[in-house]
C-alpha cells in the first residue's frame, strides 16, 4: 500500500511476530500500513507501535487511533519514526524548549539532529542515541538533508520513586 499524499515518505514496513497456536514463533502481520502524518512544523511522524499498558502482553496489537500525534503518551508506550525536514536556509527560530513527564529514547537513522537543552546542546549523527528523562529540550535540523530517527517514549512515574 502507498500513501495518497506524495509529500509523505513511503510507509515503513512493520513485521509483527506472534505465536502460531502451538507455541512456535511465526509472522502474524507483515505490511506497510504504519500510520503516518505530517505535523504543522513539517515533521513527518510514522507510528510504528503503540500500546496502552506496560509491560506489554503477548497479544498486544497497535491501536493507531489512540496515540497518533506529537504528544507523548501518559500511559503505555509508543515507538515512532520521525523525519525532520532539511534546513531551509532561514535564520533558526528561537528554541521551543518543552518537556513532558516521559522517558524519550531517540536513535538516529539518517542525517544529523541538534538537541538543544537548557544548558548546552548536542549534535547526533547516524547510530547515536540520546535518553531524555523528562528534561527540557528542542530538536533542530540545521543540515541541507532530512534527519530521521526512531523515538521511543514511556511515561515517567510522577512520584519519582523506584519500583
Amino acid at each position: 500500500m502507498q500513501h495518497e499524499n506524495p509529500d509523505l515518505p513511503p510507509f515503513a514496513r512493520r513485521v509483527i511476530v506472534g505465536d502460531n497456536g502451538t507455541g512456535a514463533s511465526t509472522i502474524v502481520a507483515d505490511k506497510r500500513d504504519v500510520p503516518c502524518t505530517r505535523l504543522p512544523n513539517g515533521i513527518v511522524l510514522q507510528e510504528v507501535w503503540q500500546q496502552r499498558g506496560v509491560p506489554a502482553l503477548p497479544d498486544d496489537r497497535p491501536a493507531p487511533e489512540w496515540t497518533l500525534g506529537p504528544a507523548a503518551p501518559t500511559e503505555g508506550a509508543v515507538v515512532r519514526i520521525l523525519t525532520v525536514p532539511a534546513a531551509n536556509g532561514d535564520e533558526p527560530a528561537e528554541p521551543d524548549l518543552h518537556t513532558d513527564l516521559s522517558l524519550h529514547v531517540i536513535t538516529m537513522l539518517g542525517g544529523e539532529l541538534i538537541v538543544i537543552l537548557e544548558d548546552g546542546e548536542v549534535t547526533l549523527g547516524v547510530g547515536d542515541s540520546i535518553v531524555l528523562r523528562g528534561n527540557m529540550h528542542d530538536l533542530r535540523n540545521a543540515q541541507p538533508r532530512p534527519a530521521t530517527f526512531v523515538y521511543t517514549s514511556l511515561p515517567l512515574d510522577p512520584s519519582g520513586s523506584e519500583n
